[in-house]
């Protein structure tokens, strides 16, 4: 799956596409961060490894900071993977739909998401608000639970925001089936997918070069 952006001239679709563009970069940095906190989880289970085992002096809480990040990582990724069409979902059934069809079922499973998502994030603040009231803390060093609680409503407030952008796009193309695809997941075949992995991992000059590679092989095929 991948998200694309095609503005076709007009200024509604120009305003989709430069707003999903803009967001997108809130989403990349959030993930960056999610990306960062798990290398420092890594590194923080090195450094307990040696400690224990070497100097016999493990860190501290370290059970306590592990359980404290795994929000961060679990959540700050979320819409990011959301925009690229990432979560497990029905490609199977949704690839032999097309045109309106397969746009009226897109924008109905993002209605359901959106109206979820709604409810999630009305209870997370709710525990986060019970958290800071009560001060609860960890057992071991007694860190405060509320700020990895506040990430969850934080996190899934920027997921509504793409599911709305979604249900935009998916709108457009229900009444409009021809019109550009802006700001929606669209299904891909396996080579797409690998080269958009590839992009992913090693650049998008190797990407090109599978690409070549594949259009080569083809035409040997003929």
């Amino acid at each position: 799956m991948t998200t694309k952006t095609l503005p076709d001239g007009s200024s509604s679709n120009s305003m989709l596409a430069v707003i999903d563009r803009g967001y997108s970069k809130i989403e990349n940095f959030l993930n960056g961060i999610s990306a960062l906190a798990i290398f420092c989880v890594m590194l923080l289970g090195v450094a307990q490894v040696f400690g224990r085992k070497l100097l016999n002096m493990p860190i501290p809480g370290y059970i306590d900071f592990i359980e404290q990040s795994m929000v961060i990582f679990a959540f700050f990724g979320i819409a990011y993977c959301q925009r690229l069409g990432g979560h497990v979902r029905m490609d199977l059934f949704m690839a032999k739909l097309s045109g309106r069809t397969l746009y009226f079922f897109e924008a109905l499973a993002t209605l359901i998401g959106l109206a979820v998502l709604t409810v999630l994030i009305e209870t997370s603040w709710l525990h986060f608000l019970r958290a800071y009231e009560l001060g609860d803390s960890t057992i071991d060093v007694e860190l405060p639970i509320w700020p990895a609680k506040l990430i969850i409503p934080l996190a899934f407030c920027v997921l509504w925001v793409r599911f709305a952008l979604q249900l935009i796009g998916f709108t457009r193309l229900l009444a409009n089936p021809n019109a550009p695809i802006i700001a929606v997941p669209v299904i891909e075949d396996v080579t797409e997918q690998a080269r958009h992995e590839i992009e992913d991992a090693l650049g998008e000059e190797a990407a090109r070069e599978a690409k070549f590679d594949e259009t080569y092989r083809k035409k040997g095929k003929k």
